[in-house]
């Protein structure tokens, strides 16, 4: 039966209803989910325009004049470029918290990079995720905010030039709750519990960009 069907396609529309759904297919596992995703991809859920990666995931800060002190370490998040003040969104749901450094606590963008802090929700360990640069927020610690949210815009508190970073890590103890610092080795930064942000959104529907704000 599907054979006697098949031959009585002409090719022009076997060919049709083949484009129609080879495209479904990438519709619905390759732009609702994130199982491929790159950095530059993952940066469309953060930031409005054109997406540039300034400096990858675990990748090492080559310039002098931009990188100063982490010169040649390791990056334990992604950079993207972003003029001031552009728009973040959230890509993950969960609930914002202080940034903890040792025996002190900081409110959202209170510390000296400017810094939001998101406790993931859905997770079996204790996992976060960091703006970095924020020149403003839109949250306060306890807010319950949805992935797609305006959580602020970006800045260029705590570094020279204007750029977002962004992190992802489990947090092995509540104690410490920060970004990690560029390192030496992968080994380091893994260690501290830093995997791809990326990761943040694999094999979950990609959330809905809002006009909304978080907060």
């Amino acid at each position: 039966m599907l054979h006697h069907f098949r031959r009585k396609l002409s090719w022009p529309k076997r060919r049709a209803r083949l484009v129609y759904y080879s495209s479904a297919f990438f519709f619905v596992f390759g732009i609702t989910s994130a199982w491929a995703m790159s950095e530059e991809e993952f940066g469309k859920l953060l930031l409005p325009g054109k997406i540039t990666v300034t400096n990858p995931f675990l990748d090492s800060c080559d310039s002098k004049r931009e990188c100063g002190r982490v010169f040649k370490l390791l990056h334990a998040g992604i950079d993207y470029r972003a003029r001031i003040p552009t728009e973040v969104r959230s890509p993950v749901s969960g609930t914002i918290v202080k940034l903890r450094s040792g025996n002190k606590e900081y409110e959202p963008l209170k510390d000296q990079a400017g810094s939001i802090t998101v406790e993931v929700a859905g997770k079996e360990k204790p996992m976060y995720f960091f703006f970095v640069h924020m020149s403003k927020s839109f949250v306060k610690v306890g807010d319950k905010i949805k992935a797609g949210c305006i959580i602020g815009l970006t800045g260029k508190k705590g570094t020279i030039f204007p750029h977002l970073h962004v992190e992802y890590k489990e947090m092995r103890g509540r104690k410490n709750i920060r970004p990690t610092p560029s390192l030496k080795t992968i080994a380091d930064i893994k260690n501290r519990g830093n995997i791809s942000p990326v990761e943040a959104v694999k094999n979950k529907p990609l959330p809905i960009a809002s006009d909304q704000k978080c907060g």
